[in-house]
């Protein structure tokens, strides 16, 4: 495909490869940007909500409009090859910086108000991720938490998940949902349905990720794994984890999804609630980072008002 035409785009290089599909680096010759043009695999049309429903979620996450989630420009067939045209984000995914035992505190309430943010907006729009991970969230080169493909995660039907979680192959062998399961809130493992309380599940196991630097529950195999997410208490977070930022995590982590936060915006109350009053201090420059400013958490706006800012106004 590299240097070929594909309706209005064309296509630069390939940028990665997966469960859903080839993502690609294109020019869009109508509007003279760069895009990320998704082309989806015959795999994810061949599930029991099909192409139309994910064609008519795409749409409407296309109407999002948040810094801190990458916008969707166009979706659509060409010569009957399904397509999806996002926002380019230069960056680096979340799993492939996270330290082997995480992230200072500042760094883990900064990204993780900005994913609640970014959650908080969509879910007021009637939209719900379904597979909110570390490697679905970009940190771009201006230290800004982007989250990918919002509107466009893979539905796994409850009779396959049901197998899959019986499974005593490791994730490794399981596939891409295998490598998914470490985020998947209890009820969505029995094959209950996707909600606004399961992505906030999958927050906290972000959340965890990015404390530690390692997830909250494991196993040997998906079955191991499925029990322990499904029964078992999450790991003990590391001493150092402030008070304030484990009771945030262990909020969202709770078994019974009637008894997790509610709403994304209250996850990202009690963020800003973990290092005090923000203040302009926080638009100083990252000591654990080079030449990357912290924008101030109070000017990340949850009102859904359709005006975003991060750093100073």
């Amino acid at each position: 495909m590299i240097g070929k035409t594909f309706g209005r785009y064309r296509i630069e290089k390939e940028l990665g490869a997966g469960a859903m599909g080839v993502v690609y680096l294109a020019w869009d010759m109508r509007l003279d940007r760069r895009t990320a043009l998704k082309l989806l695999g015959e795999q994810l049309r061949s599930f029991a909500a099909g192409w139309g429903l994910l064609l008519q979620e795409a749409r409407i996450a296309s109407a999002l409009n948040h810094p801190c989630i990458c916008t969707i420009y166009d979706v659509g067939e060409e010569e009957g090859e399904p397509f999806i045209a996002m926002e380019y984000v230069e960056g680096t995914r979340l799993d492939r910086l996270v330290p082997r035992r995480g992230f200072p505190t500042l760094k883990v309430v900064r990204y993780g108000a900005q994913i609640a943010a970014a959650l908080a907006h969509a879910h007021e729009h009637g939209v719900i991720h379904r597979d909110i991970k570390t490697a679905n969230i970009m940190i771009t080169r201006q230290g800004t938490a982007k989250v990918l493909d919002f509107g466009l995660a893979r539905r796994v039907s409850g009779d396959h998940l049901k197998e899959l979680t019986k499974s005593h192959l490791s994730l490794k062998e399981a596939g891409p949902e295998g490598g998914t399961i470490p985020y998947l809130a209890p009820e969505i493992l029995r094959g209950e349905r996707s909600s606004v309380r399961g992505d906030l599940w999958s927050l906290g196991v972000v959340l965890y990720e990015m404390a530690t630097g390692s997830l909250p529950f494991n196993g040997r195999t998906i079955f191991e794994l499925s029990i322990g997410i499904m029964t078992a208490p999450a790991r003990p977070l590391a001493p150092r984890t402030p008070a304030r930022l484990a009771r945030v995590i262990e909020h969202c982590l709770r078994k019974d999804p009637v008894t997790r936060y509610p709403r994304a915006k209250d996850v990202l109350s009690d963020l800003r609630s973990v290092v005090g009053k923000p203040t302009r201090s926080w638009e100083r420059r990252d000591p654990t980072g080079p030449g990357e400013a912290l924008p101030g958490l109070s000017n990340i706006d949850d009102s859904h008002s359709g005006i975003y800012a991060l750093g100073s106004r």
